[in-house]
C-alpha cells in the first residue's frame, strides 16, 4: 500500500480527533491585545501534545523583558516547545495560538464553536488555530498510518503567542529566534501553517510600516475655535491626504508577485484606531490616530516612511497651531523564502497528491513570523489550511474540507521529507 492510500485509510481515525481539538481550542478567547487565557490554553494544548507522546517544554520571556516585548499587553507570554521522535532530521513546525478581539456584531458566538454547512464558525476558526491542529493531526496521522520514521525523524512544534500584535520583536516567534529555539542548530526545517489556502504555498509575505500620528493643539471655547489649535480637524486633514496619496500610488502600483486576494497586489494605507477630545465644546488639543502602510514588494521601507512624512509636513502647514509626532513601532520589508528549495518541492507535490492540481505559489499581504526564520536562513515555507480572506472578520469560520486537506497534505509532506 503506497503513501497516500495509507494516510487515507488511516484519516478516517483521526478526523473526529482534530475537529474536536479545534473547537477546544477556540472555545479559549486568547484574544490579543491584552493577551487574555494564554496559561488556560496552554494547560489544554500541553495535556493534549502529552497524550501523545510529546515531551513538553514551557518558554517563557523573563519579566524584565516584557515592557518591550509586550508594548500592547500584560502578563506572563508562554511558549509551547513540543517534541516527538529522536531522529536527526529536525521539522519544525510554528503557529500562533493568539487571535484579535471578537468585537460585537456576530451571528454566532465567536467562542462556541458550531459547525453549519460543511464549515466551523468560531474566532480563531481560520486565523490561526485551524493551523495548530492540522500541524498536529498531520503527526498524528502519520503515525496512526504507520509511516512515522522514528528514530530518523523528530518533529517539533512552537506553539506561540502575540503574532496578532506583531513588531520588530514580540514575546512569541521572536523571543524564540532570540534564544535560539528558531535556528539551524535546532531545526532544518521549520513549516508555518498560516491560513493562505490548503492549495496554496505562500513562500513570503508583504513589507509593512506601523505607527501612530499625535497631533498636539491648544484648547478653546467652541464658541470661538479659530482661537485654538484645533488636533482634530488637522487629524481629519492629515488622514485624508494620507488615504488620497496611497490611493494614487494604488491606482498606478500592481505588484508582479502573485499576493492574495488580488487587492492586495497594490500598496495599501489603513488608519484603524482614533482618539481625541474632551467635550462637545471644546476645541480638541491632543489626538492620536494609528496607520497601517502595506508595501507591495516593489517598494522599500524608506520610499514609505518619506511619503508619508512629505504629506504630514505639507499638510500642517494648513493647520496653524498644530504640531505632529510620528512614532513609529514596527517595520518590515517584504519577506521571500526560496521557490526552489526542496521544501517546496515536496509541498508541491504532496499537494498534487491530495488534489490531483498543482498549487499556486503565494504572498502573504499582512506580515507573519516567518520573517524571524527567513533571518535565520532556515529553509522554511508557510502552508495552512483556511482562506485569508476570513481573518480578522465577523463570523470567521473555514470550510472543513480545506482543514481536512490540510491535515492531509501535511502528513505526505512529512513522509516525503523524513
Amino acid at each position: 500500500m503506497n503513501i497516500n492510500r495509507k494516510i487515507e485509510v488511516a484519516f478516517d481515525e483521526v478526523k473526529k480527533e482534530a475537529l474536536e481539538f479545534l473547537k477546544e481550542m477556540i472555545r479559549i478567547p486568547t484574544e490579543n491585545p491584552p493577551g487574555n487565557n494564554y496559561a488556560r490554553f496552554c494547560t489544554l494544548a500541553s495535556t493534549k501534545l502529552e497524550s501523545l507522546d510529546y515531551i513538553v517544554e514551557i518558554v517563557e520571556p523573563p519579566e524584565e523583558r516584557l515592557e518591550t516585548l509586550v508594548p500592547f499587553g500584560s502578563g506572563p507570554r508562554p511558549n509551547i516547545i513540543a517534541a516527538t521522535g529522536t531522529g536527526k532530521k529536525r521539522i519544525g513546525f510554528n503557529g500562533h495560538y493568539d487571535v484579535v478581539q471578537a468585537g460585537n456584531g456576530w451571528k454566532h458566538d465567536p467562542y462556541d464553536p458550531a459547525v453549519l454547512d460543511g464549515r466551523l464558525y468560531g474566532r480563531g476558526s481560520t486565523d490561526m488555530k485551524s493551523g495548530i491542529a492540522a500541524q498536529i493531526f498531520a503527526v498524528e496521522l502519520l503515525k496512526r498510518a504507520g509511516l512515522f520514521p522514528d528514530p530518523s525523524l523528530k518533529v517539533i512544534h512552537q506553539l506561540v503567542p502575540d503574532e496578532e500584535t506583531v513588531g520588530i520583536m514580540n514575546a512569541g516567534s521572536g523571543y524564540l529566534s532570540e534564544i535560539g529555539y528558531m535556528s539551524k542548530k535546532h531545526l532544518d526545517y521549520l513549516i508555518f501553517t498560516e491560513p493562505l489556502g490548503s492549495t496554496n504555498i505562500c513562500y513570503g509575505h508583504r513589507g509593512v510600516l506601523w505607527g501612530s500620528i499625535r497631533l498636539s493643539g491648544k484648547k478653546s471655547h467652541g464658541a470661538f475655535p479659530l482661537m485654538g489649535g484645533d488636533a482634530i480637524k488637522a487629524s481629519c486633514d492629515v488622514i485624508e491626504d494620507y488615504y488620497s496619496t496611497v490611493s494614487r500610488k494604488a491606482a498606478t502600483s500592481r505588484s508582479m508577485h502573485n499576493i492574495i486576494p488580488e487587492s492586495s497586489m497594490s500598496p495599501s494605507l489603513l488608519v484603524g484606531k482614533i482618539n481625541g477630545g474632551t467635550w462637545a465644546n471644546t476645541v480638541a488639543d491632543e489626538v492620536d490616530f494609528t496607520y497601517v502602510r502595506r508595501l507591495i514588494p516593489e517598494e522599500t521601507l524608506q520610499e514609505a516612511r518619506e511619503e508619508l512624512n512629505a504629506v504630514l509636513t505639507e499638510t500642517l502647514k494648513k493647520n496653524p497651531g498644530v504640531t505632529a509626532k510620528n512614532i513609529e513601532y514596527y517595520a518590515v520589508d517584504s519577506v521571500f523564502s526560496d521557490r526552489d528549495s526542496l521544501l517546496a518541492k515536496v509541498f508541491e507535490s504532496s499537494i498534487k497528491d491530495v488534489t490531483g492540481n498543482a498549487p499556486q505559489y503565494v504572498m502573504s499581504p499582512g506580515t507573519f513570523d516567518m520573517r524571524f526564520a527567513v533571518k535565520e536562513d532556515i529553509q522554511t515555507l508557510n502552508y495552512g489550511p483556511g482562506s485569508v480572506e476570513q481573518s480578522h472578520v465577523n463570523d470567521e469560520s473555514i470550510s472543513l474540507l480545506d482543514f481536512y486537506t490540510g491535515i492531509k497534505v501535511l502528513a505526505i509532506a512529512l513522509a516525503k521529507l523524513a
